[in-house]
């Protein structure tokens, strides 16, 4: 089975290598002899020089001879480096195809694997294959022009030395037998190593990036959080030198082993052709260039166990990146779409949904179901689900069980681009682009500029974007661009709604829109909402109650399940678990010297 899966990652690398970039092949085919040649030419250039000595050419031949085989040397030197460096250019632009398929990946893969831990460990791991310079498809070209080159190189010295005993010959295949197995067990050795650092590495990565964090730097810095941030980057360091440790441990013992076989090699080979001088009548010279074939057989048999050993590494990474890449992804399938002119309806049919590996389920048979023009208010406690029952929703996550049913049909059959084309959301956790603020709102770069100004208005965000130079032409993302326009968390929060806005989706969803927002713009988005949600449905989700009272009807979520359901009049008339929440907000609201809640 494992050598199945060894051929098939390797039928794959060379597929791919094939298709991507077949110039390179040429590029190939001239390395190989070139390889092959250089080393038996100069072992033969001092037998070359003593026979033609000891057999009395002239000086004019003798130079002839040298020159021929100088300049042979000389084209292979020459020739060898540069079509390696031709190569391995053209490994650098297969391994960017590689890494193009895994961004592919990455934008089209479910939501939960790139937010769960495994997840994110398996994209580590996958990155191994192409992230790095001497990565795997870099690698790969070269220890197939090295195997080529080993096999005729063996064979050609077989040849050259057919005439030595064959208990010689089967010695060096012996202790070359014997590294390839050696190497074989320090590969398994470092793939168990590869695999134990990438979840701590996984780790530290969070840690590291969020040092770097601009928006994290305060409450890092006024909460003292700095100590905490660098004893647990010392941990996962550590964590990962023991890993480390240990390898190089055996990797270095396992080398040993492997110079102790090859000194025996190489002693038993000069014993035996001393042997053969002094007893057998060989020559000197043939003595030199049988000394010379025999260590580059060594070398070549050697060549091949360390390519056999670099070349199951490759098909492991190759392995874990395939296996990336075929993870599931759970795309609707109805050959003609789905297409609704208006949504009637969305429902939540009796829905469960667990996080990998997670004990428990974080979402517990909820059921409710919503009609066109209805306004929900979700709120609950932090923790309760009120964000992972939107994101399901929003067909981001799957149900582990039950259904989602969007005018009485199941999301399970329904094409994600068509479903994701229902929702104009806006998160609490959100990402602008380098672009421009247009291409940011309208993520196209072809856009309505009035449809663009009209939804800046309703977002509140118009006086900004006018009072700009470039206007809706403004770079955003000063990381990228040194004249990008920084925004307020305010004014972004305004931008994220006029995304919503223009793209003018059938369901709105509106994540804690106005925690950035301050007391006036809040009280606007208020005003406003009855304009920006009709004749669609909408979600509010809140933890601030009193924001709530404006919508149709009111969720009350608790431990994954939907504990209340109601008009604000009715949830206060039943005095349970929203009542008791919206009292304690009043009170802390009178307390603080706010408005008091009705």
């Amino acid at each position: 089975m494992k050598g199945k899966l060894l051929a098939d990652n390797i039928k794959y690398m060379l597929r791919n290598w094939i298709e991507w970039d077949k110039k390179s092949l040429i590029y190939f085919f001239i390395n190989v002899p070139a390889l092959v040649l250089q080393p038996i030419i100069i072992s033969f250039i001092p037998k070359a020089m003593i026979d033609c000595i000891q057999n009395g050419v002239t000086i004019e031949r003798l130079i002839i001879i040298v020159a021929l085989l100088s300049a042979l040397v000389t084209v292979t030197t020459w020739l060898a480096p540069f079509m390696n460096e031709l190569l391995y250019g053209s490994g650098r632009i297969i391994r960017m195809r590689y890494a193009v398929m895994a961004f592919r990946k990455n934008l089209n893969t479910d939501y939960i694997n790139i937010e769960s831990l495994k997840g994110r460990e398996k994209n580590k791991r996958a990155a191994d294959f192409y992230y790095y310079y001497n990565s795997a498809p870099q690698m790969f070209i070269s220890i197939c022009s090295q195997i080529c080159v080993s096999v005729i190189g063996l064979a050609a010295s077989l040849a050259l030395i057919s005439r030595i005993n064959i208990w010689m010959i089967l010695l060096i295949c012996f202790t070359c037998v014997g590294e390839f197995f050696i190497a074989k067990y320090l590969n398994n050795i470092d793939k168990n190593s590869k695999d134990k650092t990438s979840s701590v590495v996984v780790k530290f990565n969070y840690y590291y990036e969020l040092s770097k964090d601009n928006s994290a730097a305060k409450d890092i810095s006024i909460y003292g959080f700095g100590d905490h941030f660098l004893m647990m980057i010392a941990k996962l360091l550590h964590e990962v030198e023991k890993i480390l440790y240990r390898y190089m441990n055996i990797s270095m013992k396992v080398n040993g082993v492997r110079a102790l076989l090859n000194l025996l090699r190489e002693l038993v080979a000069y014993a035996y052709l001393v042997y053969l001088v002094m007893n057998e009548g060989m020559s000197v010279s043939d003595f030199i260039f049988c000394f010379g074939i025999i260590t580059g057989f060594s070398n070549w048999m050697l060549s091949l166990v360390s390519c056999y050993s670099q070349l199951e590494r490759c098909c492991q990474d190759c392995a874990e990146f395939r296996s990336f890449l075929d993870e599931n992804t759970a795309e609707k399938s109805d050959e003609n779409g789905f297409c609704a002119d208006t949504i009637e309806s969305i429902e939540f049919r009796d829905v469960f949904f667990r996080y990998p590996e997670a004990e428990t389920d974080t979402i517990k048979g909820m059921s409710f179901k919503v009609g066109k023009g209805e306004n929900i208010a979700i709120v609950g406690e932090n923790g309760a689900g009120k964000t992972t029952a939107v994101k399901l929703l929003c067909g981001l996550y799957d149900v582990t069980k039950g259904d989602v049913l969007i005018n009485g049909k199941s999301s399970r059959e329904i094409p994600k681009s068509d479903y994701f084309d229902f929702f104009s959301p806006v998160f609490q956790d959100y990402t602008f682009l380098p672009m421009t603020v247009a291409e940011n709102v309208c993520a196209c770069s072809e856009y309505d500029k009035e449809r663009l100004y009209e939804a800046f208005e309703k977002a509140g965000i118009a006086e900004k974007i006018n009072s700009l130079a470039e206007k809706e032409n403004t770079l955003m993302v000063r990381d990228i661009y040194k004249d990008a326009v920084d925004f307020s968390g305010g004014e972004k929060q305004k931008l994220l709604l006029a995304k919503a806005i223009y793209k003018n989706a059938k369901i709105l969803i509106l994540d804690e829109p106005t925690a950035a927002l301050d007391p006036i713009a809040e009280n606007e988005l208020y005003l406003k909402y009855n304009e920006l949600t009709k004749d669609k449905i909408s979600f509010f989700i809140s933890h601030r109650l009193s924001s709530t009272r404006f919508c149709d009807r009111i969720m009350f979520i608790s431990d994954g399940k939907i504990a209340e359901y109601g008009t604000h009049e009715e949830l206060m008339e039943l005095k349970g678990a929203y009542f008791r929440m919206y009292q304690m907000q009043s009170y802390y609201y009178k307390e603080a010297g706010g408005e008091q809640c009705e």
